[in-house]
């Protein structure tokens, strides 16, 4: 299954919550391989102009699940677990964008403008010639059960992660600052308005805004095929 974290990752993870403490031998590899990876890697992502363009075209093909013809990541994006993320030929992703998946996955299709945060723990599955600007969740901590929502440095048995995947379909627009909640599904063509939050699936081609998002009205189908 695509992105699943290793059993070994998840155990060392639990271990530290617990104890506050992580294996020498490790500390000392993973310091040793930052001090040799860290400073190129900080100078490729702030590049600015052409040569930070092009460079990180080379350093991502290598490390994304997959990097298209002619995708482009801006200066300062921020990508964890690269493997886990899948972009198509010709998308953008903005300055500022984070995409956090150390497990899950994301796929991006073609033709894209992605930008604000992404969590990609229960999958998230954009199509063609989609604009987003806001957050995409596909887990959150629920509350229901007496469980606590305080985040990652809280044991897991405390803890009740509701995971979702989140489909948004071609033509689709994600206003900024809007926000996609686990397990929703965005219809083709339809559009968030910014500071929206969505908890329900959106029909295609229709306009919501508002928190909850509710329905403001309907928009023309794309009359043009996705661009080759």
């Amino acid at each position: 299954v695509d992105g699943k974290r290793g059993k070994n990752d998840i155990q060392l993870r639990d271990k530290y919550i617990e104890s506050g403490k992580i294996p020498f031998d490790l500390a000392i590899s993973m310091g040793l391989k930052s001090i040799a990876t860290d400073p190129w890697l900080m100078v490729l992502q702030h590049m600015p102009g052409l040569l930070g363009f092009k460079l990180r075209q080379i350093f991502y093909k290598k490390r994304l699940g997959k990097m298209g013809k002619g995708a482009i990541i801006d200066p300062d994006v921020e990508i964890s677990h690269p493997r886990n993320v899948y972009l198509d030929e010709f998308s953008y992703l903005a300055r500022r964008t984070q995409i956090y998946c150390p497990e899950g996955y994301v796929r991006i299709g073609k033709r894209c403008h992605i930008g604000g945060w992404i969590l990609g723990h229960g999958g998230v599955d954009i199509g063609h010639c989609v604009a987003s600007g806001g957050t995409i969740l596909s887990v959150t901590d629920s509350h229901q059960g007496g469980y606590r929502m305080s985040g990652p440095m809280i044991p897991r048995q405390q803890r009740n992660l509701r995971y979702g995947k989140v489909v948004i379909e071609d033509d689709a627009f994600i206003g900024q600052q809007s926000i996609i909640m686990p397990g929703v599904h965005i219809g083709e063509g339809a559009v968030i308005a910014p500071f929206s939050l969505v908890l329900r699936n959106v029909p295609a081609w229709t306009v919501v805004y508002g928190n909850p998002a509710i329905k403001l009205g309907m928009r023309d189908k794309v009359k043009f095929p996705v661009p080759h």
